[in-house]
């Protein structure tokens, strides 16, 4: 641990105490993420967990929508979806040390990180069936606010698109050169329109195997819902679905099966609304597709396996999906 990390942890663990009281006997640094520090707490509270928000990841203008965020994960708690639940003070749950370092503190969940892929059919279905009613519990009686994100024009995709095969034709590097050649295709033939019926809502907009816990053959918690946004819901269909259940290059469609089952418990899910689920994720992180970087954040190099995936079945997602 960095001298700049112990000295936040320090001022963060001393805030706990003088704001609730709590004597943290542990604390043991989590490295996973991207920028922010995270920890484990032992204490006389339980177990613990507390997260220091990156003043580079989250500048302090972001606060405001991650107070949003996490007031969907409070409710979330309180309706019995398996989330970890939060501590607040004063109405806020972005906790700040006297020197501002912001941080959030929770209950630290029971359950297993999975490997990308490795999902069991009882997961799968336990899954589809919490992002289920949670996509209900959060879009019932709906005031539509604006996108966070929008869906990218053809004309934007090339322009980016572009950039990225200059670098990788400059650099040499084939097996990007011939990732982008197969995505330019898809780009170049899309039809955007196909968009237009995406339903509109809240959701976590980061389902992957690093923001779930998993038992033997239940979910134990999503975790991690600062991205949590008024964007495209169908994101946390296709996002879990390709993490969980892509093993190499093999989709396993009884574990698909199975999340869908979940899924259409709580929310009608067609096989026209999965595939387009399937494209639209593929839309948005097409740009992961360019030359790997040293010392990449290890799921972005997950996220371009199964970008490619999807890239390599595109015609075939039709039939690859019937009669799920």
């Amino acid at each position: 641990m960095s001298d700049t990390a112990a000295t936040i942890r320090d001022e963060i663990l001393g805030s706990i105490s003088e704001i609730f009281g709590v004597h943290v006997t542990e604390a043991s640094q989590i490295d996973q993420g991207f920028l922010n520090l995270k920890w484990k707490l032992e204490s006389d509270h339980g177990r613990l967990f507390v997260k220091q928000y990156s003043k580079i990841r989250y500048p302090e203008h972001l606060t405001h929508g991650l107070e949003v965020s996490l007031t969907h994960q409070d409710q979330l708690q309180l309706q019995g979806i398996p989330v970890p639940k939060l501590f607040s003070h004063q109405g806020k749950y972005v906790l700040r040390t006297p020197s501002q370092e912001r941080y959030v503190l929770m209950n630290l969940c029971d359950g297993s990180s999975i490997e990308p892929g490795s999902a069991n059919e009882p997961q799968m279905y336990a899954l589809g069936s919490v992002v289920g009613r949670m996509h209900k519990l959060l879009n019932t009686d709906l005031t539509p606010l604006p996108l966070h994100w929008n869906i990218r024009t053809q004309e934007a995709m090339v322009k980016h698109w572009d950039k990225r095969y200059l670098q990788a034709t400059t650099l040499h590097n084939g097996e990007t050169v011939a990732a982008l050649e197969i995505q330019r295709r898809i780009i170049d033939g899309m039809d955007t329109g196909i968009f237009a019926d995406c339903e509109r809502g809240w959701g976590h907009w980061d389902l992957f195997v690093d923001n779930i816990l998993f038992s033997a053959d239940e979910v134990a918690a999503i975790l991690d819902f600062d991205r949590l946004h008024f964007v495209y819901p169908e994101f946390d269909i296709s996002r879990p679905i390709l993490s969980c259940a892509l093993s190499g290059n093999q989709l396993r469609l009884d574990r698909v099966h199975a999340f869908v089952t979940g899924y259409r418990e709580h929310i009608p899910l067609s096989v026209d609304k999965l595939i387009r689920s399937i494209k639209l994720t593929w839309w948005r992180e097409a740009e992961w597709i360019a030359v790997p970087q040293k010392d990449e954040f290890t799921p972005l190099i997950r996220f371009r396996h199964e970008n490619n995936w999807v890239a390599a079945n595109w015609d075939q997602l039709e039939d690859i999906f019937a009669g799920i």
